[in-house]
């Protein structure tokens, strides 16, 4: 996709959220992840790097080697994260299975119980990337295991990245020694017209709005696998992935285990929700990034 077409394809997000994308997509790599990876980068900080006690929880892309290792072809990495895109740094990598490309980009996620996680995305795959032999096997049902559920907002395309909300991900099962690659299946959540034109549906979106808060587009922010769960068994939500040819049916993004005592770093910076008047839609967010970034410490 030319970068014309590519920044009018991500056009309503551009003005719905991340209002200083369009002026850095020259910065922004090829193929179809850049629609997920372009839609973060709105405010880089260029500010130096610092060294505490946990830069070991940095978030590295992985050597080919370890890719290979663990399943999944580089070659085949869609959008794979480079530096001098603007959403990564040259570094010393911490591993010998880590590339000397440190991620900058940091968006936030709920994790299965609605607790605060922050992740990068490395690139995105379809499942001709897993390899064709025992080792691929397994990261496909690694990547089957660990859903990443994203919530596109209203009149959009329902499996786009116009979001009205951060992602949950479902991180139950030992995701941290599970997962190696940080491999998840993109699945999104779609609200139906049970829910939002029946009295007993918008009753109980009010209910869980009073609960979560509301979401860019006034819909209910999710927030947690329960509530997933309970909308799902309703009706009140579809949940849809994409076919196995498509490279954004899965993604490669790990979650940083420990943020805090420089798991953050001072150059890193978050790509969130944010309204038409630039305030993020979930605060929480963003006011504990920054304590993490600045302090080493939550909010």
């Amino acid at each position: 996709m030319l970068q014309g077409d590519y920044l009018r394809s991500i056009k309503g997000y551009n003005d719905g959220t991340f209002n200083n994308l369009r002026p850095l997509g020259r910065w922004l790599i090829g193929g179809p992840m850049k629609n997920l990876i372009a839609l973060a980068v709105m405010a880089l900080f260029a500010v130096p790097s610092f060294t505490r006690a946990d830069v070991e929880d940095r978030l590295y892309d992985f050597t080919d080697a370890y890719y290979l290792q663990n399943g999944v072809n580089p070659a085949l990495i869609d959008g794979r994260m480079q530096a001098g895109t603007g959403i990564a740094v040259n570094d010393t990598p911490n591993f010998p299975f880590q590339r000397n490309v440190r991620a900058l980009l940091t968006l936030p996620a709920y994790d299965h119980s609605g607790d605060i996680n922050y992740f990068t995305v490395l690139g995105g795959i379809s499942a001709n990337a897993f390899t064709a032999n025992a080792a691929g096997r397994q990261a496909r049902a690694i990547a089957d295991s660990f859903t990443e559920y994203l919530f596109a907002q209203a009149g959009t395309d329902p499996i786009g990245f116009t979001f009205r909300q951060s992602s949950v991900l479902d991180m139950r099962h030992g995701y941290f020694g599970a997962d190696p690659l940080g491999l998840w299946i993109h699945k999104w959540v779609n609200f139906t017209p049970k829910a939002l034109n029946t009295s007993a549906g918008q009753q109980f979106l009010r209910s869980l709005a009073r609960q979560n808060g509301k979401a860019l587009d006034g819909t209910p922010i999710i927030a947690s696998t329960s509530d997933i769960d309970n909308l799902l068994s309703r009706g009140y939500i579809t949940v849809t992935t994409r076919p196995n040819n498509d490279p954004l049916r899965y993604a490669i993004c790990p979650v940083i285990e420990d943020p805090t005592d420089g798991g953050i770093a001072r150059d890193q910076f978050l790509a969130i929700t944010r309204k038409p008047d630039g305030t993020p839609v979930e605060p929480s967010f963003l006011e504990n990034f920054e304590s993490l970034r600045t302090t080493g410490d939550w909010d």
